[in-house]
């Protein structure tokens, strides 16, 4: 029998994997130890510290100049907000009779000709979509509003000391940022002058909100502020930041504030700013609005900057430690390399012993296999050795009445008549000499490789075997089988053919005209060249409780005592074994017949090469 054979065993010389001598250990540090560990431990600190500021300062710069950006974008944002409205006074001012009503002043003027223009600038700021846009005479006195119909009217109401009044009527433009007098409602304030006749007679202002500007920033998440030339900040995305001072105000400051009334009823408390813009004051980003004289800032969030340093002190941790691991493992590394060899030599001697192991069971169960398909041939034999017999007594009967009548035919003479019978005794000879040859070869053990055999040849062998038991039952056998050469042993190929046959005889036990189909055709198995025979029978079929388990052993349908179960289970170990597969189906349904098993018997072709007739 074939057997894998184990690998020789390495040479392992046990006592070298003894343990290494140590001789010397450290038990104390020394001055020159205690400096050497003082000079590490700073040295990490210090790597630790630079590495991490360093970390600090490149977030910051990244984190600020994409701030710059932003801000850039705010700035701009605020500047058109303010300047869709710059033209409307003075648009609005050119008006003919708002130049008059202005001239007249207050007090001096018809009622239809102010109901007219209070209508005028309430259309108007409706276009415009501004706040409030009003006209004061000479001194400073409301004239007309456009929120004339409404309880906080400005009609009436003096905004002479407001400094965008003082401006529009001495400079020609106006511009202010401050709390409402009578609407206690902050916003920015555009003025330009009324003129008449070459002499300016009154100021038109427009009062912008800007609720709806600083509700976006809100919604961006971004922390920006603007504060007026004090230092007040006026508008801001954190309303805990608004009208706080981001320095102290000076006295003359606050007078001036209380004369103008820029934020009314409001104190300026100092603004505080979150932890991370005084510890990294570069994250506030800001930048001047001369055209205002304000300043637009944005805080930019620390948590990259945090990440940044989070991210440097993991890397530093995990050098650190691999450093400590790299000193652990150069430690470690004489131990490792004895428990290693101590390890290799008990595998090496574990692997010997289970190579061992799996030859023994190995030869075991081949010589198991090898019992149990001989058991089945003889059993087999068992079964049609009543043909056997049959085949037999039918030549010994003629044998005995043609040797009776030579005796008789040598006594009177007749040597031409005896010569024939002789000739015929030769021929029952010979054929009682085949049958015994066919008994004697099925029932051989064999176990020998894979063979040329001739297809046609072995089914006609095995058909030989089972002649007496098909003729009795009356199976009519079709074969049509063509000239073909497999690979396989010719004794263990007649055993599954007969394995097959005997079943289909079996399954059409009851059938009125039983019969049996003999087929093969070209095949491909694992893309290779091979035939599949087909041995069909017209039974009922495959019982459908045994039909997943058809081939397992002692499983079958027969009644007790015709068989064990075991045909198909070693039919199929015998065809895998020569790289063949053998495979149960239902047949096909005919008009008035049984659906019948059809068994499906694969196996490799072997190329014969004949001699040319031309060479």
């Amino acid at each position: 029998m074939r057997r894998r054979n184990a690998p020789a065993s390495p040479p392992t010389d046990l006592h070298l994997a003894g343990p290494f001598p140590f001789t010397a250990r450290v038990r104390a540090v020394g001055t020159g130890g205690a400096l050497a560990l003082l000079l590490a431990v700073a040295g990490a600190v210090g790597m630790w510290v630079l590495a991490v500021g360093h970390a600090e300062r490149r977030a910051v710069e990244a984190v600020a100049a994409d701030a710059r950006h932003r801000l850039e974008i705010y700035a701009n944002n605020l500047d058109s907000a303010v300047e869709r409205f710059d033209y409307l006074p003075s648009v609005a001012a050119r008006d003919p009779a708002v130049a008059a009503l202005a001239a007249a002043g207050f007090g001096h003027t018809d009622p239809a000709e102010v109901g007219r223009v209070n209508r005028y600038l309430e259309a108007v700021n409706a276009s415009a979509g501004s706040a409030v846009l009003y006209l004061m005479d000479a001194e400073g006195r409301t004239v007309a509003s456009s929120n004339w119909n409404r309880p906080d009217s400005y009609l009436g109401v003096d905004f002479s000391y407001r400094p965008y009044f003082k401006d529009a009527r001495d400079q020609g433009v106006g511009r202010f940022y401050g709390v409402g007098t009578v609407t206690r409602l902050p916003g920015y304030f555009i003025a330009a002058p009324v003129e008449r006749d070459g002499r300016r007679v009154g100021v038109l202002a427009v009062k912008i909100v800007l609720d709806a500007l600083e509700d976006g920033w809100r919604t961006s998440h971004d922390a920006v502020l603007v504060a007026d030339r004090f230092g007040i900040v006026f508008l801001s995305s954190n309303p805990e930041w608004k009208f706080r001072a981001r320095r102290p105000l000076d006295p003359d400051t606050v007078t001036y504030l209380n004369e103008t009334r820029e934020y009314v009823g409001l104190d300026h408390p100092p603004l505080v700013l979150p932890r991370s813009l005084r510890v990294h004051p570069d994250l506030l980003v800001e930048r001047g609005l001369s055209r205002y004289g304000w300043t637009i800032a944005l805080a930019a969030d620390a948590h990259p900057v945090a990440q940044a340093a989070t991210t440097a002190r993991i890397g530093l941790a995990l050098l650190l430690l691999l450093a400590l691991a790299i000193g652990l493992y150069v430690r470690q590394r004489v131990k490792r390399l004895r428990e290693q060899r101590l390890a290799k030599a008990a595998l090496d001697r574990a692997y010997l012993d289970l190579e061992r192991q799996v030859e023994a069971r190995t030869a075991d169960l081949r010589d198991a296999q090898a019992e149990l398909v001989q058991a089945a041939k003889l059993a087999m034999i068992g079964q049609v050795a009543a043909g056997v017999t049959h085949e037999l007594n039918q030549p010994l009967t003629a044998l005995r009445a043609l040797a009776d009548n030579a005796r008789l035919l040598l006594d009177q003479g007749r040597q031409a008549e005896v010569s024939q019978n002789l000739v015929h005794i030769a021929g029952l000879v010979d054929r009682m000499a085949k049958i015994s040859s066919q008994l004697r070869n099925f029932s051989r053990r064999s176990e020998g490789p894979a063979q040329p055999v001739a297809l046609p040849g072995a089914v006609q062998e095995a058909l030989a075997l089972l002649d007496r038991r098909l003729k009795e039952a009356r199976v009519q056998v079709t074969v049509d089988v063509p000239e073909m050469t497999v690979a396989f042993d010719p004794v263990r190929l007649q055993q599954v053919l007969v394995n097959l046959i005997r079943n289909a005889e079996d399954a059409t036990a009851g059938v009125a005209e039983p019969r049996i189909a003999i087929t093969a055709a070209p095949a491909q198995l694992d893309q290779r060249a091979a035939v599949r025979v087909t041995v069909a029978d017209n039974g009922p079929g495959l019982d459908p409780a045994v039909r997943d388990r058809l081939f397992d052993p002692f499983v079958t349908t027969k009644p007790g005592g015709q068989g064990l179960g075991l045909g198909l289970a070693i039919s199929l170990a015998i065809t895998q074994e020569y790289g063949g597969q053998l495979e149960a189906r239902d047949g096909d349904a005919r008009d008035g017949e049984n659906t019948g098993a059809v068994f499906l018997l694969t196996l490799p072709l072997i190329s014969v090469e004949h001699d040319d007739p031309t060479a």
